[in-house]
């Protein structure tokens, strides 16, 4: 088990995995690493979509998944891991960002790591919290995502989607 590695500090870039990559919005000095690493999906967790205007390239699959930091919930996250798992499918390269590349992406990551990696949930939330990522521990929210049932009721749903189940 081994935590993200920093690619470029100034961007808060670091490849999670060998298909998965995070960071901070992406910036026009982001771009060449973004081909460099061969990543081909953005999954976008800001509200804004600035990458349709920075990222415009035909090699990139832009994804948008607009979720409010302080209204995050585990609908959002199944979202996050939705598209992660169709990625994962076409054996495609993934790079997740918000605005800092911390909060939002450090709760997706830390989902990524429970559901596809198989991480205890303590662990992939210690990763979230203090993988030196910048997460703000003004969102208690974030962390009380992360229980068991949520996170089985994530797994239910990407097996089958059509499964309902009520998780608060």
């Amino acid at each position: 088990m081994h935590w993200g590695q920093e690619l470029h500090e100034e961007h808060n870039f670091y490849q999670i995995s060998d298909e998965l990559y995070r960071s901070e919005q992406p910036s026009d000095e982001l771009t060449p690493l973004l081909k460099q690493y061969a990543i081909n999906v953005v999954i976008n967790l800001r509200s804004r979509d600035k990458d349709t205007d920075i990222l415009s390239n035909e090699y990139l699959k832009l994804k948008h998944v607009p979720i409010h930091t302080w209204a995050m919930n585990h609908e959002d996250l199944l979202n996050v891991m939705q598209l992660i798992q169709q990625a994962r499918q076409n054996n495609e390269k993934i790079l997740l960002h918000c605005y800092h590349g911390s909060d939002r992406t450090g709760a997706s990551v830390a989902m990524y790591r429970i559901i596809f990696q198989n991480w205890r949930i303590e662990d992939a939330v210690r990763e979230m919290k203090h993988g030196g990522y910048g997460f703000h521990s003004i969102w208690r929210n974030i962390e009380k995502l992360f229980t068991p049932e949520n996170v089985k009721w994530i797994r239910e749903q990407l097996a089958n989607p059509s499964t309902e189940t009520s998780v608060k």
